[in-house]
């Protein structure tokens, strides 16, 4: 009886184990295509918009106008650049301009979650 009982046990958890095996396939995810637009607060406020195609960032564009002259103002075109070629919201801040980077990237942030992107 012991081992009647051992045997149906085991192949329960045989059966539970298989439930738990992955295909070794990437979970299927709709490509977005499209454009979003987010804020965040910097210096002053930062509007990013990203332009998505099949899922991929073609372009990107900060609105760093009200971030101070010569330190936020110059790194915006930094930062979207970095967007654009890593394809990330997540990238290297701009020395000295911490606050503005942190928006751009909060907003970026904001871009790709909206577009259902994981980054």
């Amino acid at each position: 009886m012991k081992k009647i009982i051992a045997a149906v046990f085991a192949c329960l958890i045989v059966a539970a184990m298989a439930g738990c095996g992955t295909s070794g396939q990437p979970a299927a995810t709709a490509a977005y295509s499209g454009t979003q637009e987010a804020t965040a607060q910097g210096m002053g406020q930062v509007k990013v918009t990203i332009t998505f195609e099949n899922g991929v960032v073609t372009a990107c564009d900060a609105d760093v106008s009200q971030e101070t002259a010569g330190i936020g103002q110059t790194a915006g075109p930094t930062l979207t650049q970095a967007i654009v070629d890593n394809n990330s919201p997540v990238v290297d801040g701009v020395s000295g301009a911490t606050m503005t980077s942190n928006a751009v990237m909060t907003a970026a942030k904001a871009c790709f979650d909206a577009a259902g992107i994981a980054y």
